[in-house]
C-alpha cells in the first residue's frame, strides 16, 4: 500500500514566490478540490492553521471529533490528520514554515509560546461562536486577500498578520481553557514536554531531560506526576508511541526500520514495546489503520 497517509507539501498556488518563501492561504475547499487525496489523513512538515465555517469530520493525530460552528484546528509539523467537509463547508487554511514565522529571529522560537502547537495535554482545536468567531474568521479573510494581492512586502504584511492572528487567537484559547499565572512547576512542565518533542528519539533516560532543565530526575519525576498524574518515564514512552503510530501509518518503512529510527536497539524489543502499550503487534497496527482509513 504505497503512498498511505502521505506528506504533503503546501498547496500550489499563483504566488509560487510566497509559497518559496514559506506561507500559503489558500479557501479550504480549494485546497481539497485541486487534490482530492487531501481528503484522506497525511501529514505536513509544516505548521498549519485552518477555521472551518459549518460541519466537518475531523481526525487529528488519532483523535475524532465533529466540527460544528466555527472551529480553529492547529496543526504541528507531523502529525497525521484530515478534515472531511459537509455539505455548505467552507473555510481558510493558512500553512506556514517555522523559519518564515521566525525571519531569523534567534531561538527559541515564539511558536513554542503557544499551547496548542506541539502540545501537551490541550486540545488544539478551538471552537468559537457570535462575535468572536466573526472576528477570527475575518482575520483570514484579511490573511487571504492579502496573499491574493501578492503586492510589494506581502510576506512582511503576512508575517505581521499571522502573529497576530495568533496572538488573538490564543486569548481566546486562554479565556476557552482558563488558566492562571503559570507556576514554577507548570513551567518545568511545559519544558520537559518541549524537550521531550526535540529529543525523544534520541534520548530516554529521564536523567538527561533533569540535567538539561537544571533539576535532579526525582524532582523532575514527582513534579510531573503531581500536575498531570504521568511520570517522566511515560510521558517519553508515549510520545515514542504517538511516532511510531505515525510512522506505521504513512511511511513505508519496515517494522524493524521503525523501531531503529525510534531508537530500539533490538526490533523484537520494539514489538514488544508497542504490543504492551497499544495491545497488538506494529504489523496488526498497520493493517487495522490503513483499512479504515482508505
Amino acid at each position: 500500500m504505497r503512498g498511505a497517509f502521505p506528506e504533503f507539501g503546501m498547496s500550489e498556488s499563483a504566488r509560487g514566490e510566497l509559497r518559496d518563501q514559506g506561507i500559503v492561504v489558500i479557501p479550504f475547499m480549494h485546497s481539497i478540490s485541486a487534490d482530492p487525496k487531501r481528503r484522506e489523513p497525511h501529514y505536513h512538515g509544516f505548521f498549519q492553521m485552518f477555521v472551518l465555517e459549518g460541519k466537518a469530520e475531523v481526525m487529528h493525530d488519532f483523535h475524532e471529533f465533529r466540527a460544528e460552528g466555527t472551529t480553529v484546528v492547529f496543526l504541528s509539523p507531523g502529525q497525521v490528520h484530515t478534515a472531511v467537509p459537509k455539505a455548505g463547508m467552507k473555510g481558510t487554511t493558512v500553512s506556514f514554515t517555522q523559519t518564515f514565522f521566525d525571519n531569523h529571529a534567534p531561538p527559541p522560537s515564539r511558536i513554542f509560546d503557544y499551547p496548542f502547537f506541539y502540545p501537551a495535554d490541550v486540545k488544539p482545536w478551538l471552537k468559537l461562536r457570535g462575535e468572536e468567531a466573526r472576528a477570527v474568521v475575518q482575520m483570514f479573510d484579511e490573511l487571504q486577500m492579502e496573499f491574493d494581492a501578492g503586492q510589494d512586502g506581502a510576506a512582511e504584511v503576512l508575517r505581521a498578520m499571522l502573529h497576530i492572528l495568533l496572538v488573538r487567537v490564543n486569548r481566546l484559547y486562554a479565556k476557552a481553557h482558563p488558566r492562571r499565572e503559570a507556576t514554577r512547576a507548570e513551567l518545568m512542565v511545559r519544558q520537559f514536554h518541549l524537550a521531550v518533542e526535540q529529543h525523544f528519539r534520541e534520548f530516554q533516560n529521564i536523567g538527561y531531560y533533569a540535567k538539561l532543565l537544571g533539576v535532579t530526575a526525582n524532582h523532575l519525576n514527582d513534579t510531573l506526576h503531581a500536575l498531570s498524574g504521568k511520570a517522566a518515564g511515560e510521558v517519553i514512552r508515549q510520545r515514542r508511541l504517538l511516532d511510531a503510530k505515525r510512522l506505521l501509518s504513512h511511511s513505508e518503512m519496515s517494522v524493524s526500520e521503525i523501531g531503529y529510527h525510534l531508537g530500539f536497539e533490538d526490533p523484537s524489543y520494539f514489538s514488544r514495546f508497542f504490543r504492551r502499550s497499544q495491545g497488538c503487534a506494529p504489523a496488526e497496527f498497520r493493517e487495522e489503520i490503513r483499512e479504515k482509513y482508505h
